[in-house]
């Protein structure tokens, strides 16, 4: 048996309804995770029909990670229609189902669903606008370190860290590093910012 590689199998699961509905009527989330880096994709929806799921593997798994060899799903009938099982054909990857009684073996995406919806509660202003934070809840999901793998997803997928917006006001030292900034430069800037 040959090690598994980045993006080689991937879970999809559909979150919600989150209440109350957002304001363009969004109360659903797709959510799909590779299970190698923990890398997460999502998308809000007003509901998940099987045209968003078929539409939702090539372009947000296919297009950005390359053609995982399986996607792992529960049994609701949007998540197992014919267009799920045509595209799964077209590109060759075994779809299979989580069974019903040990909803354990998709832990990896409930835990990836319970803490994006941790995220977008703390950063959306008003529980109506979380659809517009789903990007950066995502950001901040893909550069935490998952203490399983002791690595952030960001690095297991680029090879370095992201540089987060928290890091523009706030220099990291590899910022510092990089602008080729000398110490005394470097305490200088902010307060002259700040006159």
């Amino acid at each position: 048996m040959s090690s598994p590689w980045p993006f080689v199998a991937s879970g999809m699961d559909v979150v919600g309804p989150i209440e109350p509905a957002t304001s363009n009527d969004h109360q659903f989330s797709l959510v799909a995770i590779d299970y190698i880096t923990k890398w997460v994709e999502a998308t809000s929806h007003k509901s998940v029909m099987k045209k968003v799921v078929a539409d939702f593997v090539p372009n947000h798994i296919i297009c950005r990670s390359g053609v995982p060899e399986s996607i792992i799903t529960d049994n609701g009938e949007n998540l197992n229609s014919h267009l799920m099982k045509d595209i799964c054909e077209q590109f060759k990857i075994t779809h299979q189902n989580s069974i019903a009684y040990r909803p354990q073996i998709n832990r990896a995406l409930e835990a990836a669903n319970k803490n994006i919806k941790r995220i977008l509660r703390k950063m959306a202003y008003t529980h109506k606008g979380w659809y517009e934070q789903l990007s950066y809840a995502l950001l901040g999901y893909r550069t935490t370190t998952r203490t399983l793998i002791g690595a952030t997803p960001y690095l297991l997928v680029y090879g370095t860290e992201a540089v987060i917006p928290a890091e523009i006001d706030i220099p990291s030292l590899r910022i510092i590093q990089e602008a080729k900034l000398d110490n005394a430069e470097w305490v200088r800037a902010p307060y002259e910012n700040w006159l």
